[in-house]
């Protein structure tokens, strides 16, 4: 069983396993979705989630403090740190913005 990640700005889609992390999607798939630390502390890799947020995991206590401090209160609900993401649930479209 497996959800489908859409990469809207690289045109990519990529059917993976549940327990995935988006950062293993992207550097398997060629996207140009950038990554700077991998370790959630950083900030270079926000995404937007423009559909599928219930397929992911939750956001950790690292991603809340990072978003906070790197989107300076333009970040929304859907804005996530795309290392700290994992696939949680199988049958499912999530798309991605960076």
């Amino acid at each position: 069983m497996t959800t489908r990640v859409e990469i809207v700005n690289d045109f990519l889609a990529i059917n993976v396993k549940v327990g995935s992390t988006i950062q293993q999607i992207v550097e398997a798939s060629g996207s140009a979705l950038p990554f700077g630390c991998r370790d959630g502390e950083c900030g270079t890799c926000i995404v937007e989630v423009v559909q599928g947020m219930e397929f992911l995991s939750e956001k950790t206590d690292k991603e809340i403090k990072v978003l906070k401090e790197s989107c300076a209160g333009l970040c929304t609900t859907n804005t996530r740190l795309s290392c700290q993401m994992k696939i949680a649930k199988p049958n499912g479209v999530v798309r991605l913005k960076y």
